[in-house]
């Protein structure tokens, strides 16, 4: 089918479909034999592949023979995966392998683990270089103290590919909470041997980090406390989703200076608590959302929220920030289907949506944006992957400028479905 769009801009007239193509599947877990694991399709804030001139690199968590956490990494040349890598991990739960690469096309694997010693945590950190040409891998391993009582992880990395830096972030606390990072220095293939821990009034998990290329950091977060902290006790009725925590706010966290730990903050959504009409917020973009800076300078975040404000159901949404801080826009999503999603935007400065529904036979949408802030969006193609495999939890990773990964209107995708990641392209011609 053809949609025809109309819109005043640069985008005024698009065919549905007309450049945008999407590859067939390909089940690295069976052509690679490197299968994932429950934990490895844990956490959606995971930078899980990285698109180079050359190759595409893969990495996500898998178990050996004898249950234990094992790391696998994949490289994808001319469209035929080759494993380079299974190697035990400290690395598992909530916390995160992720693959970046710096301006010079370096890939590094980061392997960010914790371990509760002596009454404080530490970070267990690994850095695996992967050689170009040959896919051989170095590691490069230091372990760090937070300087705090207790952790729960959620490791994600926020690069500064021009100068070089990955900052490993790491989550703890409860309330109040904080958060602690760690450099890498990928130019001198160091760890710093001292994190920066910045208190926060509230635990906040599943980051999204980017660096601001004036030495600073943006953090995109969600509130993830006790019940008990949120003023939820056992005989409230009414719960969607039976939990110890909440995961209820998303807010985003300013650091002007990643060697200090002062922050500003900036509410993309509070939670608003209803509890005399049953109404207990769920707002969070780890699994079914994503955040995304574009090349204008504007930070996207892609969204689900439900029950809050005292409104009752769920809404995919869409909030827009200027590079000041200022929300400039936060509409619902064109498509409410419960889906992951990921943002990307081509060469010629276009924003698309690429959406996953769960929980039935694969298929993948990709909308394409309407105007030239990215703020409408119509259905550009659509494509069923697979009448056998469904997308499970939070897996799905697209390359992206988050970790580096080349812009070249190629989207190198990645989702887990059971024991499997599968992999396939989205090509975005411009025009």
């Amino acid at each position: 089918m053809i949609l025809l769009v109309l819109s005043c801009g640069p985008f005024a007239v698009r065919h549905a479909g007309a450049g945008v193509t999407v590859s067939d599947v390909v089940n690295l877990g069976e052509v690679c034999d490197a299968r994932t694991s429950e934990q490895g399709a844990h956490g959606g804030t995971q930078s899980r592949v990285c698109r180079t001139s050359h190759g595409t690199y893969a990495t996500y968590l898998g178990n050996d023979a004898n249950d234990k956490a094992v790391l696998h990494v994949v490289r994808i040349r001319d469209g035929h995966p080759t494993r380079l890598l299974t190697t035990p991990t400290s690395v598992a739960g909530s916390n995160g392998v992720h693959v970046v690469c710096d301006a010079d096309e370096q890939v590094y694997v980061i392997a960010a683990g914790s371990k509760f010693i002596d009454g404080a945590e530490r970070a267990l950190l690994t850095a695996y270089h992967v050689d170009r040409n040959t896919g051989a891998t170095t590691k490069y391993s230091e372990t760090v103290a937070f300087g705090k009582g207790s952790s729960y992880g959620y490791s994600s990395v926020s690069i500064d590919p021009a100068r070089r830096d990955v900052h490993v972030l790491y989550s703890g606390g409860d309330a109040p909470g904080y958060f602690a990072w760690v450099r890498f220095d990928m130019a001198g293939k160091r760890w710093a041997t001292k994190a920066v821990v910045a208190e926060l009034a509230y635990r906040h998990c599943y980051n999204y980090g980017f660096a601001d290329g004036r030495g600073g950091m943006v953090i995109l977060s969600e509130r993830d406390i006790r019940n008990a902290t949120a003023g939820i006790i056992p005989s409230d009725k009414g719960r969607k989703i039976d939990a110890d925590y909440v995961w209820d706010e998303l807010r985003l966290f300013y650091i002007g200076d990643v060697a200090k730990p002062d922050y500003k903050t900036v509410d993309v959504e509070p939670a608003v608590y209803d509890k005399e009409a049953g109404l207990y917020p769920i707002v969070q973009n780890n699994w079914k959302g994503d955040t995304y800076l574009d090349a204008q300078g504007r930070l996207h975040v892609l969204y689900f929220s439900d029950d809050n404000n005292r409104k009752r159901g769920s809404f995919n949404r869409h909030a827009i920030f200027d590079a000041g801080g200022k929300c400039i826009r936060n509409a619902l999503l064109p498509f409410q289907e419960d889906s992951a999603m990921r943002m990307a935007q081509s060469t010629d400065g276009r924003h698309y949506i690429i959406a996953i529904p769960y929980s039935q036979p694969a298929r993948v949408q990709v909308w394409g944006a309407t105007d030239a802030e990215g703020a409408g969006y119509a259905l550009e193609v659509e494509k069923r992957l697979s009448k056998r495999i469904k997308p499970s939890y939070a897996g799905l990773a697209v390359s992206c400028p988050r970790n580096g990964s080349r812009q070249d209107d190629q989207i190198d995708c990645l989702f887990p479905a059971d024991k499997d990641y599968h992999h396939f392209t989205i090509r975005l011609k411009s025009e």
